[in-house]
């Protein structure tokens, strides 16, 4: 017996994040970048609350195949009027890559952490993570 499980790829291995856009840049322009490289099922400007663009974007492919191709043929590949660098094209964050380095990045904010007592973070890091409090180190359970 064979046979060929066909699963839909995830939105992780269709999804990419797109940064160093020129601000005027809108999702038309975005597509017109995008389309020969395949079919897009989504594509999205960020915007803050002034409805000013960010200079990034989402866009998902229907494969990953065609996400791979995008990001092969356009990271690096040009600099935007407009923007500091050239195009950063690749694979967007999952939900946990993101929760992840907000706490790292709150962590080393607040400075609680010593380099001594640091532990990495990784799966098994939740359960105990050392600290410095006013110089007293202290590891949480």
């Amino acid at each position: 017996w064979s046979f060929t499980r066909l699963a839909k790829p995830s939105s992780r291995d269709r999804k990419l994040f797109v940064g160093m856009l020129n601000k005027q840049q809108s999702e038309e322009d975005i597509l017109c970048l995008f389309e020969p490289f395949g079919v897009i099922d989504e594509c999205t400007v960020l915007r803050g609350p002034d409805g000013n663009s960010k200079g990034c974007a989402f866009v998902k492919f229907s494969s990953h195949n065609e996400a791979q191709a995008a990001i092969h043929a356009l990271h690096g590949s040009q600099t935007m009027p407009g923007a500091s660098s050239s195009l950063v094209v690749k694979f967007a964050d999952t939900d946990k890559e993101r929760t992840l380095r907000r706490v790292q990045q709150m962590v080393g904010q607040l400075g609680i952490l010593t380099p001594s007592f640091a532990l990495p973070f990784s799966p098994y890091s939740a359960y105990a993570q050392a600290v410095s409090i006013n110089g007293t180190s202290t590891v949480l359970y």
